[in-house]
């Protein structure tokens, strides 16, 4: 299945495909173990993102990869980079003003980190990247205002606080 044809398909739709297909996918007996109830309602949740960067089922599931990853999430290169550059110490003070948000919604934790990235006086991407970096391993993924809703306040905040100690091992 192609691309085009997995962003013509409805969310639900694909998540069946993906679902059904798991068995024949690299990585996907694995993850079919993982694969509860939960998972399914966050692999939907993100379906929409992670289709819009596939081009294969394959690459779907490698896309939806951060959902199943066991902390601390290991790091590909290049997010070790973003989060070596400064984008620890930056997180270190996102991630108390995450922690009192009461609402925890994409909107909620987009306002959150634009106004930090504010106070700190970087450019929106200087925050975010580090914090895909830190709640995905990875420097791509779907929106990360819609992975944290997805991921949830505890799971965002544990992610968080795995790199924060991680600076503190430096």
């Amino acid at each position: 299945m192609n691309g085009h044809f997995m962003r013509a398909m409805g969310d639900a739709e694909l998540l069946d495909a993906l679902v059904a297909t798991l068995p024949y996918l690299k990585g996907g007996p694995e993850i079919s173990e993982k694969l509860d109830e939960k998972k399914k309602a966050q692999l939907l949740a993100a379906m929409s993102g992670l289709k819009a960067r596939a081009k294969t089922l394959n690459e779907l599931l490698d896309g939806a990869q951060f959902l199943f990853a066991a902390r601390p999430l290991p790091l590909e290169a290049k997010a070790e980079s973003l989060l070596a550059q400064g984008g620890r110490m930056r997180l270190g003070v996102l991630t108390p003003r995450l922690a009192a948000l009461s609402d925890w919604t994409a909107a909620a934790t987009e306002g959150a980190v634009r106004e930090t990235a504010e106070a700190l006086g970087v450019k929106l991407g200087d925050l975010a990247q580090p914090l895909r970096a830190a709640l995905t391993g990875r420097a791509t993924s779907p929106g990360i205002f819609e992975v944290m809703e997805i991921l949830g306040r505890d799971e965002s905040l544990g992610r968080l606080a795995d790199q924060a100690g991680a600076q503190a091992d430096l």
